[in-house]
């Protein structure tokens, strides 16, 4: 069951409304990426060495962390809401985030519409004033966690990682003559 991104018929001023597009709008672009992708594309690497920062990653790594990023994330701002303990706090897939499974394009783009059906259900569930709660770090109090900083970062992360994601695909379609 593929969601259906948010039909926008008026002006979208809602800041929770809002986040949801931005969801909406990141996992189309995972799925774009996905689109028609033999398994051999989710493990290829345009490079394994390079003098700045290393090898690169797979394009079903990329996507992998992405979406368990978010959901890290996002159970941080669980977290900060009492709704979660900090042992709970972890990615979808926990330490299976880069297994196997993540090399079959069916299975990557299942574990995306799952991801981004919870998503949906974690905004459904926040109220304007659940966005102003924080909670500290249960091992270091210094460090304040808040839901609205947790979600936009969510956003954040998961954008940087799509444009990763693009320009690997890319150069594998340059790499194997699309």
């Amino acid at each position: 069951m593929e969601l259906e991104p948010m039909t926008v018929t008026s002006t979208v001023t809602s800041e929770l409304e809002t986040y949801r597009r931005l969801f909406d709008e990141k996992y189309a672009e995972i799925a774009e990426l996905l689109a028609d992708l033999p398994s051999d594309a989710l493990l290829w690497k345009p490079f394994e060495r390079s003098p700045w920062q290393g090898a690169s990653n797979s394009l079903g790594l990329i996507v992998a962390h992405s979406i368990s990023s978010t959901v890290y994330l996002l159970r941080r701002a669980e977290y900060s809401l009492g709704r979660l303990e900090w042992s709970a706090v972890d990615g979808d897939e926990g330490g299976e985030e880069f297994g196997p499974a993540n090399h079959d394009p069916a299975y990557l783009r299942k574990r995306v519409q799952r991801t981004q059906t919870y998503v949906h259900q974690l905004l459904a569930s926040l109220t304007p004033a659940d966005l102003e709660q924080s909670r500290a770090h249960p091992k270091r109090a210094e460090r304040l966690f808040t839901v609205r900083y947790d979600i936009q970062h969510a956003i954040e992360h998961m954008s940087q990682h799509i444009g990763h994601g693009q320009l690997t695909r890319q150069l594998w379609a340059l790499n194997n003559g699309e």
